[in-house]
């Protein structure tokens, strides 16, 4: 069987972009919001980490819609979708999810550059510091909606797949909990990289508290895989049959043992408690952990999305 190409293939590889990058938005805001909070304080504006995340956050959600508008059959009625909404789908529900986020997403990153905004517009746009003085008293309501919001992108990624019916993989409770993990795990990764990018320290706060939350992070996404395939195995029928095709010795196992589990998940674990335990953190170490736990999250969706509809009911 081709990989890529097989009957009953519907969602191909645009798709699992789409979810990678939405993931990676929703983990990059909520890291965001963690490292303005419990890190760095009022200056957290100041920081390349901090500014890398609020850079990704949208960039990475609008480069996801743009790559599922052009993978529709009709691309030019994508609007359509945006004004009429229905409770009964997860499609519509996860469209909805992402408007709103986006709105106090925004509302956020105003409120976390507050101070050089009002600054620069004070001569020419004074109304948007009259704008950002409104949004200040209600600060901790935004923030604390926009982590729900960011967390409920990151499982809404695996909600879509897990409420298809037909394929005993992808109809897997445990898969929001799983792409929620790997979304926020990819949100750090992309936050450390660029941040680095920019000229951050490696060695800096910001980066220590980050592998800090991953070491636990990467541990979590371990045993939720686990947990995924070991409820496939025991349930048993069209369910073994399909973790037995994603995991056996063909294309998708060797991706599964050697990109995910070795180069995306076990190796960043080990440089992250190589960095922890030396307390040396290097460019190289830090852009090469994070360059590996993307891929491993990329490879992860593909992954799913694929193996998920190689077997149906």
């Amino acid at each position: 069987m081709n990989p890529f190409h097989f009957d009953g293939l519907v969602w191909h590889w645009p798709i699992a972009i789409y979810l990678f990058l939405a993931g990676m938005s929703a983990g990059a805001i909520f890291f965001a919001i963690l490292l303005r909070y419990f890190c760095l304080g009022q200056d957290a504006w100041k920081s390349n980490f901090v500014r890398a995340a609020c850079l990704i956050a949208p960039l990475a959600i609008w480069a996801g819609l743009g790559i599922l508008v052009i993978d529709l059959t009709k691309p030019f009625d994508f609007w359509k979708i945006l004004v009429f909404y229905n409770p009964l789908s997860v499609m519509s529900l996860g469209v909805m999810v992402l408007m709103v986020f986006q709105v106090f997403m925004f509302a956020w990153l105003a409120l976390l550059f507050a101070r050089p905004l009002t600054r620069l517009t004070a001569s020419r746009m004074p109304f948007i510091g009259k704008f950002l003085a409104w949004l200040k008293p209600h600060e901790a309501s935004i923030t604390g909606l926009t982590m729900i919001l960011s967390l409920s992108l990151g499982a809404y990624t695996g909600f879509l797949l897990s409420a298809l019916p037909g394929y005993p993989l992808l109809n897997n409770p445990v898969l929001p909990v799983l792409f929620l993990m790997s979304g926020l795990s990819s949100g750090a990764a992309g936050a450390l990289l660029l941040g680095v990018l920019m000229k951050g320290r490696p060695d800096s706060k910001e980066v220590k508290f980050i592998h800090k939350i991953e070491i636990p992070l990467i541990l979590i996404e371990l045993l939720v895989i686990f947990t995924f395939f070991a409820g496939l195995v025991l349930s048993g029928g069209a369910k073994l049959e399909a973790a037995g095709n994603a995991l056996g010795q063909g294309f998708w196992g060797w991706i599964f043992w050697g990109g995910i589990i070795g180069l995306g998940l076990s190796l960043p674990l080990a440089m992250n408690l190589f960095m922890t335990a030396s307390a040396q953190r290097r460019f190289s170490y830090v852009a090469f952990t994070a360059s590996m736990s993307l891929l491993g999250v990329l490879l992860l969706r593909n992954f799913i999305l694929y193996t998920g509809q190689m077997t149906m009911l």
